[in-house]
């Protein structure tokens, strides 16, 4: 777990034949702790270096594109590290006409949002939801068309292959570039009903009103010399107009909020099955995705085998649910869990205290990215990183 401050980058290394294979999840920050996410980038890199000079990755997951999981992405520094394989939820798709969509109106949204924003100063916390959903053009770019050694590109879960498919990606496969590894898909959905959580909620009514490029208002704003030709020059009392405009903002609010949850809506969901350790990486998967996952018999089942648990959506209260820590997991005492998080005043309750008191109630053990102490099984280098052992056996 690298100590990217507020955001995500973990680095899984599998035990096989000849080297370690290495899986990169994530990369991003949007508020550094003591190194820069440009220290982040070329420490990672250096980790991935092997002994003939050459930086290898086998998989580069990117669970979604919020910049808090994606900002490091936009670093040149990629171009000279080796890559088999990228990741992406199936939202990524650029041949996926649904994908097109979810992405469209959501990254319209952000830029109209942010320059509302600035135009009318809000709270830290919304201006950071705001941007940390812009479409972080940099760091995708890499994802869909960086790197050396011409990786393949996979958008997760891929759809169904009728006449086998159990050689689909749809939800668990096998990959010749993670040898005795079989991973498992649990999110993003593509129910009809779970996608609809991915398109902010009254989205498409606002961005009439907004250009897709700039953010600006196609439609005058309240009180304008255009407004009043338009409305024949009726006359509204200062207490109207101020109602108005607090409409305005509370809308802008709360799309702001929706707009954040619908691009956790889109993240990568995955268990990862080593030997006989379960890793479960959920991402900043929220509750549709956690809900399908631990409604289905089949998943709650491999989800309760769970043996390392990278903590969802940094510790927030719209992820990990508490079935999952007091009902779902076998033997919590054996667990291991990691949670990627740097306090902020904005959001004082990231992570949560009840879930973190919930997993050591079960005993879990728990580690913070921000915290300099640390425990068995965790070790810590540094401003760098804190590594875990995971038994396969």
């Amino acid at each position: 777990m690298y100590d990217v401050g507020f955001g995500d980058c973990f680095m899984l290394w599998i035990p096989a034949a000849g080297r370690d294979r290495k899986v990169l999840i994530d990369c991003g920050s949007i508020a550094k702790r003591v190194k820069s996410i440009a220290d982040i980038v070329e420490k990672v890199i250096e980790d991935a270096t092997e002994e003939d000079g050459v930086a290898r990755i086998d998989v580069v997951i990117a669970t979604h594109r919020h910049r808090d999981h994606v900002s490091g992405f936009a670093r040149a520094a990629w171009d000279r590290v080796e890559v088999k394989e990228v990741w992406m939820p199936w939202t990524e798709n650029p041949d996926d006409p649904v994908a097109r969509h979810i992405r469209d109106v959501q990254s319209r949204l952000a830029v109209s949002l942010n320059a509302a924003f600035q135009a009318a100063p809000v709270s830290r916390e919304l201006s950071d939801l705001a941007l940390n959903a812009l479409t972080n053009e940099s760091a995708m770019e890499t994802l869909h068309s960086g790197f050396n050694g011409n990786p393949g590109r996979f958008f997760l879960p891929e759809p169904a292959d009728e006449d086998n498919p159990d050689a689909s990606r749809t939800r668990r496969f096998e990959t010749t570039a993670l040898p005795n590894t079989t991973v498992f898909v649990l999110g993003p959905s593509r129910d009809k009903e779970i996608i609809k959580d991915m398109d902010p909620p009254a989205g498409e009514s606002y961005l009439n009103l907004v250009d897709s490029a700039d953010g600006r208002r196609t439609a005058p704003m309240p009180f304008s010399s255009d407004w009043a030709e338009e409305n024949h020059g009726f006359p509204l009392s200062e207490a109207d107009e101020l109602y108005i405009r607090d409409i305005g903002t509370d809308m802008e609010e709360g799309l702001a909020v929706s707009l954040d949850s619908a691009v956790n809506g889109t993240s990568l969901m995955l268990v990862f099955r080593i030997g006989r350790a379960h890793l479960l990486f959920p991402g900043d998967a929220q509750w549709g995705t956690w809900r399908a996952a631990m409604d289905d018999p089949d998943w709650n089942r491999l989800l309760s085998k769970t043996r390392f648990y990278k903590v969802g959506h940094h510790g927030s209260h719209n992820a990990t649910p508490i079935e999952f820590v007091e009902e779902t997991l076998d033997e919590a005492d054996k667990l291991a869990a990691m949670v990627s998080v740097r306090p902020r005043r904005n959001w004082p309750h990231i992570p949560r205290k009840p879930l973190l008191s919930a997993l050591k109630k079960r005993k879990a053990k728990v580690s913070r990215s921000d915290q300099k102490a640390q425990f068995a099984p965790f070790t810590r280098s540094g401003d760098y990183w804190v590594e875990a052992a995971i038994e396969l056996d």
